[in-house]
């Protein structure tokens, strides 16, 4: 297992509804709370896009915060194959990593969740969760680069084989399925608990203006990081910074 720093590592193994889930845990030496981590997908995986996650867990421990990142079921080591991915398996996944994470470590618990991620935490805003940091959040995966995928010719292979590939990606029919007729309205809806939000104004993946639409229809504070020039997932350097520095900023304010 990669990672991007020193810390000690703990393998967990979870138990969703879904199946096993491989997690994976930094422990702070002085915790004051805990991060659990949500990647994006379809295809990602506990390090988050360009390991987003791996760079947080080299620095949050030191301010305090346990990290725990894990595959959604379907992804990495945990149980199931791409097809098998709904937005049912993903939200069982991420009630189990919660619970695990409220029963057994340190108490308030924030949510980090990176574009599809984002998705999976927005599907349930009522559990405990203290804060909220959703980084290049996709909403409404209708209006994301999935769209192409609920066009006729796809569906109906999915149909027909019960699963689509292209170029890497790989999406069940049940999956597809779900996104032609899930109300993601309630989504965009940010609860009445603080929220960070990060987003590249160029991002061509997951548009800038689902991050605007959440802001509006929040019911609690929301900050939100635009970076102009940025892409989905700000990978290049000066946006990593950006976004880290943001991050480092709402983790300072859990503190203080």
């Amino acid at each position: 297992m990669a990672k991007t720093n020193s810390m000690p590592v703990s393998e967990v193994r979870l138990s969703s509804e879904s199946g096993g889930v491989a997690a994976y845990l930094i422990r702070a030496s002085n915790a004051r709370g805990t991060l659990v981590c949500l990647h994006g997908g379809p295809s990602g995986d506990f390090h988050g896009n360009e390991e987003i996650f791996d760079q947080v867990a080299s620095y949050a421990p030191s301010a305090g915060f346990n990290v725990l990142q894990f595959d959604m079921f379907g992804a990495g080591a945990s149980e199931g194959e791409p097809a098998d991915i709904t937005l049912e398996t993903q939200l069982h996944d991420y009630r189990a990593a919660f619970a695990y994470a409220y029963a057994e470590l340190e108490r308030p618990v924030h949510v980090i969740g990176e574009s599809m991620g984002a998705t999976v935490a927005a599907l349930d805003w009522s559990l405990p969760a203290a804060t909220y940091v959703l980084l290049w959040p996709a909403f409404d995966l209708r209006d994301t680069d999935l769209k192409p995928y609920l066009e006729p010719r796809w569906m109906a292979e999915a149909k027909e084989s019960g699963r689509i590939e292209d170029d890497g990606i790989v999406l069940g029919s049940a999956f597809l399925e779900e996104l032609g007729t899930f109300d993601f309205g309630p989504c965009f809806q940010l609860p009445d608990r603080r929220c960070l939000l990060v987003h590249g104004k160029r991002d061509v993946a997951v548009p800038f203006e689902q991050s605007l639409r959440a802001v509006r229809e929040a019911k609690g504070e929301c900050v939100l990081f635009a970076y102009p020039e940025g892409g989905h997932g700000l990978q290049r350097p000066d946006e990593r910074v950006f976004t880290h520095e943001a991050i480092r900023w709402w983790l300072g304010q859990r503190n203080s």
